[in-house]
């Protein structure tokens, strides 16, 4: 039931695309392939303890205290292999390990596309056409490079990253930064943007905390008693069938 949205914003990564394979899982083969044996468990603890602290000190990828998206990455990589490695950590090897793993996330080769939401994109685009799409991923801005390498450039007007708009989900900065975005449909009423996807804190109730509707993906059926039925996915198709209103 989307007779009287105007605008639909998908997250990107878990909702339209998921990785191939965990992305730490990569890190360890890149290390491999540089004769640096790590073990999984202790670098994917160390990624996420370090991924705190670089958003603590340099939030939404730099963008608020003027460090590259890409100075990062490679500043993240280099700690989380430092925290495992110690006295072995070769600051020129695993230089290289990020430099390539920071190239490989920036193409095609890392996602794969949800066929469910090449269907419910693809009937948005012949079925809804007044409707606009944009896109909101907390992610740095390779996501510009990234979308249309997938082939996905022609759903979205927009894109909107987290580096773009210097702010993530759930704040409301990163979905006004987006609806700002949105030039065809003029000046928008919060009732009439709706967003989507996997995360219920970052992306459903991001949205719903400034009056947009949201919808949350569910495809594994995780469940989510704080949800409304009405408000679950476990296929993108089904964004069609719901009572926004309820």
């Amino acid at each position: 039931m989307l007779q009287n949205v105007r605008l639909i914003t998908f997250d990107i990564v878990g909702t339209i695309l998921r990785f191939r394979e965990p992305p730490v899982a990569k890190y360890v083969e890149i290390a491999s392939e540089h004769g640096i044996k790590t073990d999984f468990t202790l670098l994917q603890k160390s990624f996420y303890r370090n991924w705190k602290l670089m958003d603590e000190k340099h939030p939404h990828f730099g963008s608020t205290t003027k460090i590259s998206s890409m100075n990062w990455w490679i500043t993240l990589v280099q700690e989380t292999f430092k925290d495992v490695l110690q006295e072995n950590y070769n600051e020129k090897e695993i230089r290289l390990v990020a430099n390539k793993l920071y190239g490989y996330y920036h193409s095609p080769k890392p996602y794969i596309v949800l066929e469910d939401s090449i269907k419910a994109l693809n009937q948005l685009k012949s079925d809804h056409k007044y409707i606009e799409i944009g896109a909101i991923s907390n992610f740095d801005n390779r996501l510009h490079d990234v979308v249309p390498s997938l082939g996905l450039k022609q759903y979205f007007d927009f894109i909107v990253t987290s580096e773009d708009a210097k702010s993530s989900k759930p704040e409301a900065a990163i979905f006004d930064y987006a609806a700002a975005r949105c030039t065809k449909s003029g000046q928008l009423l919060a009732s009439e943007i709706l967003h989507v996807g996997d995360d219920m804190d970052k992306d459903y109730f991001g949205a719903r905390n400034i009056g947009w509707h949201g919808l949350l993906v569910d495809r594994h059926g995780g469940g989510y008693t704080i949800v409304e039925d009405n408000h679950i996915v476990h296929n993108m198709m089904e964004i069609f069938n719901k009572d926004l209103e309820q």
